[in-house]
């Protein structure tokens, strides 16, 4: 008997590499209400950002075994109404490390030599070569807010170009890992306090919606940037735009928002930079986390046999 999959967003099938053992149902543009009607009918599904799994889809899924999620972010998933099932959930976090942290240093190299902005002026016919005054990154300090596998890569990205690098996480990392990127750990209010450069690596969560608020940008050093691939609502957009107006911050670079696509309020901002959530948006890193959740979905079957 095969096991019936549905795949609710687009993936590319080839990467997935299903065995025949595997019946897949490829529904990348099917609706919230099509989703509950014919949830029922399989033991696998595979979600990227756009499909949500909720309660109420957990609730109709009476065959479900597994939630299967190409990629980082799962707070698109009810994890705790999919425990209570029984319902493994699984992601691909590992296949997404390289494409992140460059798209972090990208960000970063841009913040500080003022690209987007530049080449805007420079197309426009004038030419400003006063107004663009950049830093560079080397000597500077970089805070990393999260020490998993993204952090700790832009950590030894950072140590390259010569910067001193603080980290904090709520997990204890060990002192191997620290001494591998010359990373101190600081409790978070240090972190921001002492960062020229802060990224953040943290999911979301209860404890993390809105870490980043009015008081702890009142603790970065004026003239500081704040960079951000996590999630959106990590971030106080409000906060962190009125920061970016009144000089507080040098500058802010966004590849996730509050709400996607991102308001008017936060775009408007001063010295900031935007892109379309794209940090894992490299044609190695897709295909990767495809071919990674396709080889946990079998591993998931072959443990239950």
């Amino acid at each position: 008997m095969k096991h019936r999959v549905l795949i609710c967003d687009t993936v590319d099938l080839n990467a997935l590499a299903l065995p025949e053992d595997f019946e897949v149902d490829y529904l990348p543009k099917i609706t919230p209400e099509e989703l509950l009607a014919r949830i029922a009918d399989y033991e696998v599904v595979v979600v990227r950002s756009r499909t949500k799994i909720g309660a109420d889809v957990i609730a109709k899924a009476t065959k479900l075994k597994l939630i299967a999620r190409p990629g980082t972010g799962l707070d698109n998933v009810d994890i705790r109404a999919a425990n209570a099932r029984g319902i493994e959930v699984v992601n691909s976090p590992e296949a997404l490390v390289e494409a992140v942290s460059e798209h972090v240093l990208a960000l970063m190299l841009s913040l500080a030599r003022w690209v987007p902005t530049a080449d805007s002026s420079t197309r426009a016919g004038r030419w400003e070569k006063e107004r663009f005054v950049g830093i560079e990154l080397k000597g500077k300090t970089m805070g990393i807010a999260g020490m998993g596998r993204i952090g700790r890569r832009v950590g030894e990205m950072a140590r390259v170009l010569g910067m001193s690098v603080l980290g904090y996480d709520i997990i204890e990392i060990s002192k191997d890992v620290l001494a591998s990127i010359g990373c101190t750990m600081v409790d978070l209010d240090t972190l921001f306090s002492s960062s020229d450069f802060i990224t953040l690596h943290v999911p979301l969560t209860a404890e993390t919606r809105h870490l980043v608020d009015s008081r702890r940008i009142s603790l970065m050093k004026k003239g500081s940037f704040i960079v951000n691939t996590s999630r959106g609502e990590v971030i106080d957009e409000v906060a962190l735009a009125r920061a970016l107006i009144e000089g507080k911050l040098a500058g802010a670079a966004l590849d996730v928002f509050e709400k996607e696509p991102p308001s008017a309020e936060i775009l408007d901002a001063p010295n900031i930079i935007a892109t379309p959530h794209i940090a894992g948006q490299t044609s190695d890193a897709q295909r990767m986390a495809i071919t990674v959740t396709g080889t946990k979905i079998v591993q998931f079957f072959q443990r239950r046999e």
